[in-house]
């Protein structure tokens, strides 16, 4: 239903300017895009081609809106909506024109605000702040986090103070005290299965820190493996799967990294979230992946996974010659990590 909901959707906006529906059903077509593209991508390649063209249908789509109901009760909301479109466009596509047109719808928005409407500007802009930081440095991180900490100030019943809360404690891997002050005050605001197991996870991943941990399991070359046989030199314990086209990006740039440094100075650890062993083997073979990668295809639902809280892919930890966890995300500045270890 939703595919021919989606491709009835672009052929109405690739083919008819104007609207004929009523305010309501057209807002409900702006809405339905939320859903984000239909069709299944195989690549990081393909993914984000994807990601460009649903951008550009929700422009289209949002100025057609603006354009036929200006002072509808929506109009607000969707001048929010483009401009949260535009800036989005503009980080993929480095064109300041489009992030110069998303500032400025936000700032319109934000000087015909009703008190109510406020907290949806404020929100926009944290997200429009969070999006734009990229590799974020350790000031950018802690002006975030001060506008977070802000935004559950001034609204402290908004539905997704636990949210952002756990989405900014998600930059702060290098800081796990601050990690953790954030996802226990997010913990008793959170609403919903989803939020509450990811809180859960990131809370068992983060209390890892700086200890040791449990990782074994066969193997996806037929033997066991244990990461406490790794000892003696750090080891990059790396979370993947073919699903997941950005695993196979983290990968190259992680195996890169670790050309760039003295042989033997780090050892390398693959858990497969793969259902199906021969897509692991696909990975393996087109990349020359000679470690040990644990497979059990249990997915999400392998002991591997489930006991470390891991719930994002990829994620690349880095562990020191004791054993012990020393960052929880390793795709980063991979090569000075482990030459800091080695020092």
């Amino acid at each position: 239903m939703k595919r021919r909901v989606w491709l009835a959707l672009v052929l109405i906006f690739v083919a008819c300017p104007v609207w004929a529906a009523s305010p309501e059903d057209d807002w409900k077509a702006v809405v339905a895009l939320d859903a984000g593209p239909q069709r299944q991508s195989r690549t990081a390649e393909e993914a984000r081609d994807a990601a460009q063209g649903h951008l550009a249908l929700q422009e289209r789509t949002l100025r057609a809106f603006l354009a036929a109901y200006p002072a509808d009760p929506h109009a607000f909301e969707a001048r929010l909506r483009l401009s949260r479109a535009l800036q989005i466009r503009a980080d993929m596509t480095a064109n300041e024109a489009l992030r110069s047109e998303g500032k400025r719808l936000l700032e319109e928005a934000a000087r015909t605000a009703t008190p109510a409407q406020m907290p949806e500007v404020d929100f926009a802009r944290i997200t429009a702040y969070m999006r734009a930081l990229g590799q974020s440095s350790r000031g950018e991180r802690t002006e975030l986090l001060a506008m977070a900490r802000a935004f559950r100030a001034k609204h402290p019943g908004d539905r997704r103070v636990a949210a952002l809360l756990v989405e900014v404690a998600a930059l702060f891997d290098t800081d796990p005290k601050t990690k953790l002050a954030l996802l226990e005050d997010a913990q008793p605001l959170a609403k919903g299965d989803e939020l509450k197991g990811r809180i859960a996870d990131d809370l068992r991943r983060t209390s890892l820190f700086g200890k040791t941990f449990a990782l074994s399991g066969p193997t996806l070359q037929g033997k066991a493996a244990n990461i406490d046989d790794l000892r003696g030199a750090p080891v990059l314990v790396i979370f993947f799967a073919d699903f997941s086209p950005p695993s196979t990006t983290v990968l190259e740039a992680v195996l890169d990294a670790v050309a760039e440094l003295p042989k033997g100075s780090v050892r390398l650890l693959g858990v497969s979230l793969d259902a199906q062993r021969s897509d692991t083997a696909a990975v393996v073979r087109k990349l020359g992946i000679a470690w040990p990668v644990i497979f059990d295809g249990k997915g999400w639902e392998s002991p591997a996974v489930r006991s470390l809280g891991v719930n994002t892919l990829p994620t690349v930890w880095l562990v020191d010659a004791a054993g012990r966890l020393r960052s929880l995300n390793a795709q980063q500045g991979t090569a000075s990590l482990v030459r800091q270890l080695r020092e």
